[in-house]
């Protein structure tokens, strides 16, 4: 595959990522003020405003933590040259979607939309998105591959 493919398909997958993840919060949004819809024994979906990081933790500093999703965004992009495989690089541009993806939320609204619930009855996984999840999923991904990778060498 071409650079420029290579490039165009990193693109569509970073795009795809910050599209799905803002669609799926503005549908989020009609759950305001309402009951959970339960889906499963342990997936459910609720409207959640959450001015930290994971975990809730640092609580009111929105601010803070979009000025660091930019940063990380900007050391992704100085380091892309570095993700050798095309699932390093598409990894890698997920990753960067949903960096993008809570960005966008906590520099226009002040906060982040959560709305997916996992209780898996012996551990209740904080509420989060589809931004949370890409970057969760493509992180791993791409650290595996990394790791792979440095132990062929």
């Amino acid at each position: 595959m071409t650079n420029s493919a290579t490039g165009h398909l990193c693109v569509a997958a970073a795009s795809s990522t910050v599209a799905c993840d803002q669609a799926a919060k503005f549908a989020a949004q009609a759950l305001a003020g309402n009951d959970p819809i339960t889906v499963t024994s342990f997936l459910s979906f609720f409207y959640a405003e959450n001015t930290g990081s994971a975990w809730s933790m640092f609580r009111e500093h929105s601010t803070i933590l979009a000025a660091f999703g930019i940063v990380a965004m900007v050391a992704m992009l100085l380091l892309r040259k570095h993700f050798e495989t095309l699932l390093q690089k598409i990894s890698a541009a997920i990753v960067f979607g949903g960096i993008l993806g809570n960005t966008i939320d906590r520099i226009f609204r002040g906060h982040v939309i959560d709305f997916i619930s996992l209780d898996l009855k012996f551990y209740r996984w904080p509420t989060f998105n589809v931004a949370d999840g890409a970057i969760c999923t493509g992180a791993a991904i791409l650290l595996f591959t990394l790791q792979k990778n440095t132990q062929r060498k």
